[in-house]
């Protein structure tokens, strides 16, 4: 019987906390600040030596290692 009595206490407090408890604060969301990117003038890549070689195989490539040209290790 105390169960009961308890677990009635237990919902009517929820129901009441939840009607006339402190009401929940809405959430303001900071304005978004967009930052503006400056344009750079692209100029040409100076490619290493090891890209262009691997360039110029990937060109040359044919089904074979005919052609081919060794790539330097780089460290």
């Amino acid at each position: 019987m105390e169960l009961i009595i308890e677990g009635v206490f237990m919902i009517l407090a929820f129901i009441l906390g939840y009607k006339f408890g402190k009401p929940e604060k809405k959430v303001i969301e900071a304005p978004k600040i967009v930052k503006k990117e400056k344009k750079k003038e692209k100029k040409e890549q100076e490619l290493d030596d090891a890209t262009v070689i691997m360039l110029q195989n990937i060109d040359n490539y044919d089904g074979t290692g005919f052609g081919q040209v060794d790539v330097p290790e780089e460290v």
